[in-house]
């Protein structure tokens, strides 16, 4: 990896969780660095870059490489989602682990990888076969795969666990739900979906709610066991417009009190009494 420090030096399962992740949606590595640079200073604790976002001339081993050294000590991973731009998930992939190979601490895989499936979870055995492979490679390679789907509708708290647990099964490090809510009554169910999948996992757990209701869930969630709370540096035109912005969700999580005693019984109000 010439003369880049190695993704294991900064991998995110190492990392204090949950942990504050700006997203990265500039097209070249210049403004990039800057956003990287401002949010470290707005106390950002991780990065994800999206290389879809990047211009194809700056998707190349130099440059990301360049962006990976301005992480400094933070961890950094990539996503590359599809676009109508005529790549295959093959070159996608491929152009994740060149950035693996440039410092990139993990990469984000779509749960339908080489298969385009419904709720972006491939059941097709070639799929998941070729999934577990590259998985393998970003491990070798010293980084670590978080495995996302975004389903878009509103699904419950135990279809998202099974769909969280079908993800495990594949050998990601993390697992990546985005969903739909559209009201009052599934913004607070889907609270308890992310403390139910939480539980039940064995691995960390990355919960988001799309849409106006869902700005909410995105700001407490990490209260309630989401591993990451991603964030924007600041609102830009090709950014995402309803992430919160990342000094205000770090103003949540330094003022709210949510982190329990050692014994939550042994606080100013006593056990609860036994009937």
């Amino acid at each position: 990896m010439k003369d880049s420090e190695p993704p294991t030096k900064h991998l995110f399962s190492r990392q204090r969780l949950p942990i504050l992740v700006t997203s990265l949606t500039d097209p070249t590595p210049t403004k990039t660095i800057c956003t990287m640079r401002n949010a470290i200073f707005d106390g950002t604790d991780a990065f994800m870059l999206h290389m879809e976002a990047l211009k194809q001339e700056h998707i190349c081993e130099n440059d990301l490489m360049m962006i990976c050294n301005y992480a400094c000590d933070k961890p950094l991973y990539t996503m590359n989602y599809r676009r109508p731009n005529g790549k295959t998930d093959e070159q996608l992939i491929e152009e994740q682990l060149m950035a693996v190979r440039a410092g990139a601490s993990m990469i984000d895989m779509m749960g339908d990888m080489f298969d385009p499936s419904p709720l972006e979870l491939t059941w097709d055995s070639r799929a998941i076969d070729r999934q577990k492979q590259v998985i393998e490679e970003v491990h070798a390679l010293g980084g670590e795969v978080l495995m996302s789907s975004h389903v878009w509708v509103y699904v419950t708290a135990e279809e998202a666990l099974a769909h969280a647990k079908a993800i495990e099964d594949r050998g990601a490090d993390f697992v990546k739900i985005a969903m739909g809510v559209h009201n009052e009554e599934e913004l607070l169910a889907s609270l308890r979906t992310t403390a139910l999948v939480k539980n039940e996992l064995k691995i960390p757990f990355l919960h988001i709610c799309m849409g106006q209701w869902g700005k909410l869930h995105r700001a407490i969630s990490p209260t309630l066991g989401s591993c990451f709370a991603l964030c924007v540096q600041s609102y830009t035109e090709a950014g995402h417009k309803e992430k919160p912005l990342l000094r205000a969700e770090k103003a949540v999580l330094d003022n709210i009190d949510w982190m329990r005693a050692r014994d939550p019984y042994l606080g100013t109000r006593g056990r609860p009494k036994e009937d």
